[in-house]
């Protein structure tokens, strides 16, 4: 064949992949931006829907636009858009994105219990989550065989402990990214708690294990993941119920007393790693809480009978602010929403609700459980961010 016929022939294969490849791009974002940003429709409607949105996006979007768009989608979607083309990969892939991102990320319930699958040798395991937008659950393969149970949760990674408990998992459930951590000193599951703060100083992540002492008392450990090395440190002078998971906000964790009647909780700033008793803004009861609200340290009391009492912590002053009152019974506070708008309650029975503040309305979010494998589970839920944050 003469070589002038062959190189336009080459050109046509190479402009006829280029095509292909700017079809695929188009689909794939016209599917994911009407997905995430449009409510359910009937699918035929949703199916011609998709192909108006495709014919109107682009191939050629500039990088600032593509940063927006991307933007706005969850975790899920990013990771697996990050696969469609190089250019995508390094957008979504920047640290500079990854941390923006972060800040404007859904919060999510994980359950605490990992989902089983059935299949040939060993079952697959799934880490459950529960939507607040959508209200659906979704499951998310585990890329670490041999996980039980989430032990703590923190912006976007979980700390999971494996069946035969011969170590422990720091991992992204989303991107599958993990490290491997020593266990600590043995204990009891029911009388040992584990927390997950980022050190700013240090620029890395610790993890922080209370335990039940032989002799009484609560012992401490704390683990710097560059290092994965624990250390023994002076546990807290104030008793705390240790079953209790810890909240994380701004590097410190806090516990609340274990004695109801002592109205104070403790905290420990990683970056110094000591404890440090404060007092509680009201006289606690039974089902009161520690939260993050809004990047702030939260305390939900029942002070009042059918009433919540919503407080805020000043970082700077370390003094508590009363947000507002919630004709509410029955519940005990869960988490609240990234932008501290919405809390989430539970009521005795399981059955997961969302308090709005600004127009004071309550919606139902499950009855209690989520269809699995042709059954109904019911799990212990706790709030979870979906980012891609990369293990530091």
């Amino acid at each position: 064949m003469d070589a002038g016929a062959i190189l336009p022939r080459r050109r046509l294969i190479g402009a006829t992949w280029r095509e292909a490849l700017a079809r695929k791009q188009s689909r794939l974002l016209a599917e994911f931006l009407w997905r995430n940003s449009a409510p359910m429709k009937p699918a035929e409607e949703t199916a011609s829907q998709d192909s108006e949105a495709e014919l109107h996006i682009q191939t050629t979007l500039s990088p600032d636009l593509l940063n927006q768009i991307f933007m706005l989608l969850p975790a899920e979607s990013l990771f697996r858009l990050q696969f469609v083309c190089k250019q995508w990969f390094g957008l979504i892939n920047t640290p500079t994105f990854v941390t923006s991102h972060a800040r404007k990320s859904e919060t999510v319930l994980l359950s605490q219990h990992l989902a089983f699958w059935p299949n040939e040798g060993k079952p697959k395991a799934y880490f459950h989550f529960l939507s607040l937008d959508c209200l659906s659950s979704s499951f998310v393969e585990s890329s670490v065989p041999d996980l039980a149970s989430v032990r703590a949760s923190y912006n976007g990674l979980v700390l999971a402990s494996n069946g035969r408990r011969k170590r422990l998992v720091l991992m992204n459930p989303i991107t599958g990214k993990h490290v491997e951590l020593p266990l600590g000193v043995s204990s009891h599951h029911l009388c040992e708690s584990f927390g997950i703060a980022f050190c700013s100083e240090a620029k890395t992540y610790k993890v922080v294990h209370l335990f039940r002492e032989v002799l009484g008392g609560v012992g401490c450990e704390i683990l710097s993941v560059d290092t994965r090395k624990w250390m023994r440190i002076k546990g807290p002078h104030e008793s705390i119920r240790v079953r209790q998971m810890p909240v994380s906000v701004g590097g410190s964790l806090h516990w609340l007393a274990s004695k109801r009647e002592r109205d104070c909780f403790v905290s420990m700033d990683v970056r110094g790693e000591r404890f440090v008793a404060k007092k509680l803004p009201a006289k606690r009861e039974w089902g009161d809480r520690l939260v993050e609200i809004g990047g702030s340290l939260g305390f939900v009391s029942h002070a009042e009978v059918n009433t919540f009492q919503v407080w805020i912590m000043n970082g700077l002053g370390e003094c508590w602010m009363k947000r507002c009152s919630i004709n509410l019974s029955g519940c005990v506070p869960v988490c609240s929403r990234r932008d501290g708008e919405e809390m989430v309650l539970e009521s005795a029975g399981g059955r997961l609700c969302v308090y709005n503040f600004g127009r004071d309305e309550t919606r139902v979010v499950n009855g209690g459980g989520e269809p699995w494998f042709g059954k109904k589970i019911n799990r212990l839920y706790i709030p979870h961010r979906n980012t891609l944050n990369c293990i530091m």
